[in-house]
C-alpha cells in the first residue's frame, strides 16, 4: 500500500510541477508527462535523502518519511487543485479519441506482456526469460542491494569497493518500491510498464505536434513494437517452403541474424528485447520526447508570430470591424486553427538567412521572461538523466546541439543547454571517477571490423531496411521544421559511429535504438502520404508496412518461446540463513556467477561476472589476479591477511568454483582445516555451496585446536573436518610462522 501511495504522490507532484512550464496537447500528454517528471524528481529526492541517512541501518526509512513530508509540502505550495486544470492546446489536429484509446489500450496489453511475462516470482524462485537473465544479473542485484541491503554510498554489486560507475536510479526506485511493500517482480514490472506506456504516449504526441496528424503519432508508436532488420529475408529463404517457414516461425527461439559478422545480432540489440531488458531506457527516452515536444511547440509559436509580422504580398483593406492586435487569444477555435495549419507551409525555414535575420525581433524582457522558464526546466529535466541512462543524455545533448544551430530562439536553447550541463556534469564526473579503461573519444565505425563508407552504408541499409524508403518519401513532403528535426535526430547516427564513450563499443547501439524509435514517426508519415494516393499508393503502403514490420512480428514468437530460468530467491534455507546471520555490509568471496543467490539477498560479493565490470571501466585485470590468489593461497596466515585486506567476511565455495577455471588449484582444503564452516548446502540446491567465516585475527598459534573443537561443538555442519583435521593441525602449526593461529571473530 505504501508503494502505491508513493507512486500516486509522484504523479501528483509531477503534475503540479510540469503544468507550470508546459502546455499539453491532450490529457494523455499531461498524464504521461506528470508521471515521468514526478518519477525523475521523486527518485532523485529519495535517493539523496537516503544518502543523508547512510549512517543508519535502514536509510530508506528516514528517506521515505522525509520525502512524503517534503512532497506534501511542495504539492500544497504548488496549489494541488490547479493540477485538474492544465493548459491544453486548442489546436489539436482532427482525430478520434476512441482510436487513441484503442491504441493506448493495445500498448498497455503489450507492455504488460513484455514486462510481467519475462519476470515474476513463484514458489520462492525468480522466474525470468533467458533474454533478460544475463543483463538482470547486475540490475536485480542493484534492486536488492537497496531493498534489503545497505548500498549507501552506492557501489556496483559485481565489483565492490570503488563508487558505482553505472546509471542506477531506475533500479534504485524499483528497490525502494520493494522496500515500501511490493514484491521485487511487481516493483520492477509496475514502473517498467508505466514508463513504457508514458514513453509511447509522448511518442504519439510528438508525431501529432511535428506532423499535425494524430494518425502519424499512432502509427509511429505502433512501429516501436516491430523493430525490423532485413534478417528475416535470409531466414525465410533458408526454410525452402512456405509450410516449413511457418513452422520455423512458430518455434523460433533465437533472434534473427543476418549471416554477416555484425556483432550483437545474436544478443538482439536491434530487437524489442532491448526495451524489456534495459528497462531504464524508457524513462530517459520519455524525458527526451517531452523536451522535443516542448521545443516543437515553441518553434511553431515563434513561426506564427513571425508570419504575422511579415509584410503580406497581398493588399488587404482593413474592415471597419477588424479585430485589434490583441484579439488572437479570443478568436474562435476555427479561426485560429486555420492560421496554425497554414504555418506548416509558410515556415521561417523557407526564408533566406539574411531575410530571417532582419525579421527576427529583438528579445524583450517580456518575451524572454515568458519563454525562458520552460527552456530552463527542460534543461534541468535532461540534466537529471545521466544517473538514469547516460547514453540517452549524450544523445539528447547531440540532438539539441543541432537544434541550437538550426532553430530560432537560440538564447532560450542556450539556456536549456547550460541548465542541463550544470546539473549533468557532476554526475558524469562521478560516473567516470576511478575509471582505468578510458578509451579514446573519437572512434569511427561502431563495431564494424572494416568501417569503410561503403560498409557503413551497407550496415545501416541492412539494419533499418525498407524503412529508409519511407523516410525518404517523408522528407519529400516534409516542411522545413520536419527536415530540421530529421537532421537533428540523425546526429544520433553520427554519434554512434564517430565516438566511443566506453571500453565496450557495442554500448553505442543505444544511440541507434533511440534514433529508430524517434525516426519511426517519419516512416509513419511516409506511410500516411502513400495511403492518400490512389489504389497503387495504398497497395504500396500495405507492402511497405509488411516489409518494415515482418521481422519484428516474427521475433514476437521468439519472445513467446523463450526459455524460462529459475533462480533461487527467497523462502529457502540459504536465504533464511543470510538474513538471520549476516549484515548487508558483509562481503562474500564467491563464484563469479551472474545471479548469485547471495546477491539476490542484498549481500555483497567481492567479484561478480567480469563482463559487466569491464564494460563499465572497472580495473578487472588486477581483481582477476587477486581473486585467483585468494582462492589458491595455501598458507593460512597469508590467506587470512589477504581476506582481511579486501574486507571479506565470508568465503562461499560451490561447484562453480570447484569445477571451474580453478579446478586443481582451489585451496578449499585450507578453508576446511582452518575456517569455521557456517553453512552447508546438503540438498545440493545451490551447487553444493559451503560458506566459511573468515577468522578475525592472527594471534598465538597454540589455540588453533581449541578453535576447531569449539566449532565442532556448535551446530554448524562441518562435514569431514572432524578428528583427522584436528590431528593434522599439530603438523600445520609447526609449519606456520612462529606458531600463529586464527581466532574466530
Amino acid at each position: 500500500m505504501l508503494a502505491l501511495i508513493y507512486l500516486a504522490t509522484t504523479i501528483v507532484l509531477g503534475a503540479c510541477v510540469c503544468r507550470r512550464f508546459y502546455c499539453f496537447n491532450s490529457w494523455l500528454h499531461y498524464l504521461a508527462a506528470s508521471f515521468l517528471v514526478g518519477l525523475v524528481l521523486s527518485t532523485w529526492a529519495t535517493y539523496l535523502l537516503a544518502l543523508a541517512f547512510a549512517w543508519s541501518s535502514k536509510p530508506l526509512v528516514g528517506a521515505n518519511v522525509l520525502f512524503f513530508l517534503l512532497a506534501v509540502l511542495a504539492i500544497y505550495n504548488l496549489r494541488p487543485r490547479s493540477m485538474f486544470d492544465p493548459t491544453l492546446s486548442r489546436f489539436r489536429p482532427a482525430g478520434s479519441t476512441v482510436w487513441d484509446a484503442v491504441f493506448i489500450g493495445a500498448f498497455l496489453v503489450a507492455a504488460c506482456y513484455l514486462m510481467f511475462g519475462t519476470l515474476w516470482l513463484k514458489d520462492g524462485n525468480v522466474k525470468m526469460a533467458f533474454v533478460v537473465w544475463n543483463d538482470f544479473g547486475p540490475n536485480l542485484s542493484l534492486v536488492q542491494s537497496f531493498a534489503v541491503g545497505h548500498n549507501f554510498p552506492t557501489e556496483y554489486p559485481h565489483f565492490i569497493g570503488p563508487p558505482i560507475r553505472y546509471h542506477f536510479l531506475f533500479w534504485f526506485q524499483a528497490g525502494n518500491l520493494e522496500f515500501l511493500g511490493l514484491n521485487m517482480a511487481w516493483a520492477l514490472n509496475l514502473i517498467s510498464v508505466l514508463s513504457l506506456l508514458a514513453m509511447l504516449i509522448l511518442l504519439m504526441t510528438l508525431g501529432e505536434a511535428l506532423f499535425n496528424s494524430r494518425a502519424v503519432g499512432r502509427i509511429g508508436a505502433s512501429l516501436f513494437f516491430f523493430p525490423t532488420t532485413l534478417s528475416y529475408a535470409p531466414f525465410l529463404r533458408s526454410q525452402g517452403s512456405f509450410s516449413r517457414a511457418v513452422d520455423a516461425v512458430k518455434h523460433l527461439n533465437h533472434w534473427l541474424w543476418s549471416g554477416y559478422s555484425y556483432r550483437g545480432e545474436d544478443w538482439g540489440i536491434w530487437s524489442l528485447g532491448i526495451y524489456y531488458v534495459q528497462r531504464h531506457l524508457t524513462v530517459a527516452t520519455g524525458a527526451l520526447l517531452m523536451v522535443l515536444i516542448f521545443v516543437v511547440r515553441r518553434y511553431r509559436d515563434f513561426s506564427d508570430n513571425e508570419t504575422k509580422r511579415s509584410p503580406s504580398t497581398r493588399v488587404v483593406k482593413p474592415k471597419p470591424n477588424a479585430l485589434p492586435k490583441t484579439a488572437p487569444d479570443t478568436l474562435p477555435d476555427d479561426a485560429t486553427r486555420s492560421e496554425s495549419l497554414a504555418e506548416s507551409t509558410t515556415e521561417m525555414g523557407s526564408l533566406s538567412a539574411p531575410t530571417r535575420a532582419k525579421q527576427e525581433p529583438a528579445f524583450t524582457k517580456q518575451t524572454l521572461g515568458g519563454t525562458l522558464p520552460g527552456f530552463v526546466f527542460s534543461g534541468v529535466l535532461l540534466g537529471l538523466l545521466p544517473m538514469w541512462n547516460s547514453a540517452v543524455f549524450v544523445g539528447a545533448a547531440a540532438v539539441l546541439a543541432v537544434l541550437l544551430i538550426l532553430f530560432p530562439l537560440r538564447l532560450q536553447m542556450l539556456a536549456l543547454g547550460v541548465a542541463a550541463g550544470m546539473i549533468a556534469l557532476p554526475q558524469l564526473i562521478y560516473l567516470s571517477i576511478d575509471g582505468v579503461h578510458t578509451p579514446k573519444l573519437l572512434h569511427w565505425g561502431f563495431t564494424l571490423p572494416d568501417p569503410t563508407m561503403w560498409n557503413v552504408t551497407k550496415y545501416l541499409a541492412f539494419t533499418f531496411g525498407y524503412k529508409w524508403l519511407l523516410i525518404a518519401l517523408a522528407l519529400v513532403f516534409a516542411t522545413g521544421l520536419q527536415r530540421r528535426m530529421f537532421l537533428a535526430l540523425s546526429s544520433l547516427i553520427l554519434v554512434a559511429f564517430s565516438f566511443q564513450f566506453s571500453i565496450e563499443l557495442l554500448i553505442n547501439h543505444k544511440f541507434l535504438n533511440t534514433w529508430v524509435t524517434l525516426i519511426n514517426l517519419f516512416a509513419a508519415y511516409g506511410l500516411c502520404q502513400l495511403w492518400r494516393a490512389r489504389v497503387i499508393g495504398k497497395a504500396a503502403a500495405v507492402v511497405l508496412t509488411v516489409s518494415v514490420t515482418l521481422g519484428g512480428f516474427i521475433e514476437w514468437f521468439r519472445i513467446h518461446n523463450d526459455t524460462i530460468v529459475d533462480v533461487p530467491f527467497r523462502q529457502n534455507r540459504l536465504s533464511d540463513w543470510l538474513q538471520a546471520n549476516t549484515t548487508p555490509k558483509d562481503v562474500f568471496l564467491s563464484d563469479r556467477f551472474i545471479l548469485h543467490p547471495i546477491l539476490l539477498n542484498g549481500r555483497r560479493i567481492f567479484y561478480g561476472w567480469p563482463y559487466f565490470a569491464w564494460g563499465s571501466g572497472y580495473p578487472t585485470g588486477p581483481r582477476d589476479v587477486l581473486y585467483e590468489q585468494m582462492l589458491t593461497e595455501k598458507d593460512p596466515s597469508k590467506l587470512v591477511h589477504l581476506l582481511h585486506q579486501n574486507g571479506i567476511r565470508y568465503v562461499a565455495i560451490d561447484n562453480g568454483i570447484r569445477f571451474g577455471f580453478l579446478k586443481g588449484k582451489l585451496n578449499e582444503s585450507v578453508f576446511k582445516r582452518n575456517f569455521e564452516r557456517v553453512f552447508e548446502d546438503k540438498e545440493n540446491r545451490f551447487g553444493a555451496l559451503t560458506i566459511y567465516r573468515v577468522p578475525g585475527s592472527l594471534n598465538d598459534g597454540a589455540d588453533l585446536r581449541e578453535i576447531k573443537r569449539q566449532a565442532l561443538a556448535k551446530s554448524y555442519p562441518l562435514r569431514r573436518v572432524a578428528e583427522e583435521s584436528l590431528e593434522a593441525s599439530d603438523d600445520e602449526l609447526q609449519e606456520d610462522n612462529a606458531g600463529k593461529d586464527l581466532t574466530a571473530r
